[in-house]
């Protein structure tokens, strides 16, 4: 007996709390990044938010832009400031080819690279209390159910590079180029230029 007058007790209460905050004035709805702070769950504001504005395709680059063998690379997931951008590089089909270049392999050689996993200054995004924050707020995973995240994946634009003739032939340099030249790239058989 006395469990179930607790039990409606504390649903009375939640049905006052909910019908409480459905007599606010409506304002506008809040970005992600204000939301962050304030929890509103009966709000469906607070779970689109993320869905106000369209998703920006990323610009590739012949830098790598995704580091593995580095800690920081892999902050860039969690950092609310680059997330997104990590998820549409990682959309678009034309951003693999960072992975068919021998720099993206050659910086696991690299010691400052292997010794930054043992660096705390590494790891201070993932510290970071509004990193927490923000993974903490609903909003922060309506991004994975947007359909403009994946347009890139439907673009056939973005497999062309896979057709293109010299995409493998840059991987596939001379060695007789100038070792001076600041726009080398290393390549699978030597440099390019």
């Amino acid at each position: 007996m006395k469990i179930r007058l607790i039990a409606l007790a504390a649903s009375a209460l939640l049905t006052l709390s909910v019908a409480s905050n459905a007599n606010q004035a409506e304002t506008q709805p809040e970005t992600v990044a204000e939301s962050a702070g304030s929890v509103n769950l009966f709000d469906p504001n607070y779970w689109l938010a993320a869905m106000a504005s369209p998703a920006q395709p990323p610009t590739i680059s012949k830098e790598l832009s995704f580091n593995a063998a580095h800690p920081v690379g892999w902050m860039q997931w969690i950092d609310p400031k680059s997330h997104q951008k990590m998820h549409m590089t990682f959309v678009n089909p034309a951003s693999y080819t960072q992975f068919m270049r021998p720099q993206f392999y050659m910086e696991f050689t690299k010691p400052e690279n292997m010794m930054a996993w043992i660096n705390p200054a590494s790891y201070q995004v993932m510290m970071d209390p509004q990193t927490m924050n923000y993974w903490m707020n609903p909003a922060s995973y309506t991004h994975m159910i947007d359909p403009a995240t994946y347009t890139e994946t439907m673009n056939p634009a973005n497999y062309m590079v896979y057709l293109n003739p010299a995409t493998y032939a840059g991987l596939m340099g001379s060695t007789t180029c100038d070792q001076n030249d600041p726009n080398k790239t290393l390549t699978w058989f030597g440099y390019t230029c």
